[in-house]
């Protein structure tokens, strides 16, 4: 916006408990700006942006066009690290540091504070608020990249000073960018025209592709600013994704959302609805994750019907692994699965682990989610059920091995199961393998004793011969 004669705009923010006057500026924009800065050090209890009107023969009037109070927050404990991500998130660019191992591990170590201010990853790396807000919070930023530095230098055997420095590095670009994105006058808003406008507008005014999807998150954090719940959230991310002309472009940033939003414990629990004990949530969760959930799910939010779809017909990955990473930690709990008597519950857990199987047998969740059927099935007593296997290994083709020989004697249909496994994410992990190597590998599993359906989806797993290095 033009500046214009005879108006001008005043920032107030108050502090303990008393309005001051921070600046005056020429524009509204400006303004807004400057007070969304102001609202990001959380020792400011409220802010408030006041247009002021001089007319010609000394009059004037004032209006004010924007206040926002924070929520007393005294008394609450300090911030504390939640548990470190199972894997490290390496980012080489900030186009990683903004991908999704990196918003994984986000979710995992700053999972207190995203639960306390009811926000996900995606709005804290491209909303200056909340990234600021993270910075005042004592110690919790820098403890976060010294543990993930610590994480990525142990596993690859990195100088671990090098390690901070570059997370370091990108968190401040990270920054940097959010805080030049508030200040843009032609930074796109997500409006009424929902994610079929936000796309057309991004379009015009970023003309380089490889910025389209940071202004797609931009625009989505700040349309969340104003809401105070992961339920609103949810709901307000479906109501952007049921639409007829969704772009094809846009169903990342739903994912990505719906992935943010689920991370929270309680919006789980809120989404399956009334279930009366755990095997029930946790069967209907393994619907869900599966694409198999009915949307009418009793008790469930508003908008459990558009998720239930795309569940059901969109890839959705992110969210997909979010919900069976909650399903895998409630089942490596003692926690019992009902009331029922033993037995009872052993046939719920079996139930259990035939959703968790896709049509070739192989769980869903990696080989953390066959140690926590193993250690249901320990529970149980279960003769013949999944066993974790202990690998010492640390390449992918030395596990591979192990895992041969250990399917030797694991024959049981959960045993196999449970190796299956295994070996699908040992393949998936194979690099620069040599060409004789993967033909091997291929004749080997195939002479295996594992199901026919399940030798086929992992030797369609194997990298082609010809691509390997």
């Amino acid at each position: 916006m033009s500046e214009r004669p005879g108006r001008r705009y005043e920032v107030m923010a108050q502090r303990e408990g008393r309005w001051v006057m921070d600046c005056h500026v020429a524009t509204e924009v400006d303004a807004l700006a400057r007070a969304e800065e102001l609202y990001a050090d959380e020792s400011i209890g409220a802010i408030r942006v006041v247009r002021a009107h001089f007319g010609g023969g000394g009059d004037s009037f004032e209006t004010q066009i924007m206040e926002r109070v924070r929520e007393a927050r005294k008394g609450q404990p300090p911030l504390r690290l939640a548990a470190a991500p199972d894997e490290n998130a390496w980012c080489e660019t900030l186009a990683d540091f903004y991908g999704p191992s990196s918003r994984y591990a986000i979710a995992r170590l700053l999972r207190n504070y995203l639960d306390r201010y009811q926000i996900t990853p995606t709005e804290l790396l491209h909303n200056q608020r909340w990234i600021k807000l993270l910075d005042n919070q004592e110690s919790l930023l820098p403890s976060a990249i010294q543990r993930m530095a610590a994480l990525q230098a142990g596993q690859r055997k990195l100088d671990r000073r090098a390690c901070t420095d570059a997370i370091d590095k990108f968190v401040s670009e990270a920054s940097s960018k959010a805080r030049d994105a508030l200040a843009s006058r032609a930074a796109p808003k997500l409006g009424d025209g929902g994610l079929p406008a936000l796309a057309e507008e991004i379009n015009e005014r970023a003309k380089d592709p490889a910025e389209h999807s940071f202004w797609q998150r931009y625009a989505a954090a700040r349309a969340f600013e104003d809401m105070n719940s992961f339920a609103a959230k949810f709901e307000r991310t479906m109501a952007w994704a049921d639409t007829d002309d969704l772009p094809p472009a846009m169903l990342p940033l739903i994912d990505e959302l719906c992935a943010g939003v689920m991370g929270a414990t309680s919006m789980i629990k809120d989404t399956l609805g009334n279930q009366p004990h755990l095997g029930a949530a946790l069967t209907a969760l393994a619907d869900l994750a599966a694409g198999h959930q009915e949307p009418n799910l009793a008790g469930a939010p508003a908008g459990f019907a558009a998720f239930a779809g795309l569940m059901s017909k969109a890839a959705m990955p992110e969210t997909r692994s979010v919900l069976y990473e909650r399903l895998q930690r409630e089942l490596a709990t003692d926690k019992p699965l009902s009331r029922e008597s033993p037995t009872v519950q052993r046939r719920q857990f079996e139930t259990l682990m035939d959703k968790l199987a896709d049509d070739s047998g192989l769980f869903a969740g990696g080989p953390a989610m066959v140690a926590a059927l193993a250690r249901r099935s320990r529970r149980f007593d279960i003769v013949g059920g999944v066993e974790d296997v202990r690998l010492t290994a640390v390449e992918p083709m030395a596990r591979i091995e192990e895992l041969l020989a250990a399917e030797k004697t694991l024959v049981a249909r959960r045993q196999q199961q449970g190796i299956g496994t295994y070996l699908r994410d040992a393949i998936d992990k194979l690099e620069d393998a040599a060409a004789a190597e993967l033909i091997t590998l291929r004749t080997r599993i195939g002479d295996s004793s594992l199901p026919e359906a399940m030798k086929k989806a992992l030797t369609a797993r194997i990298p082609a011969p010809s691509s390997a290095g």
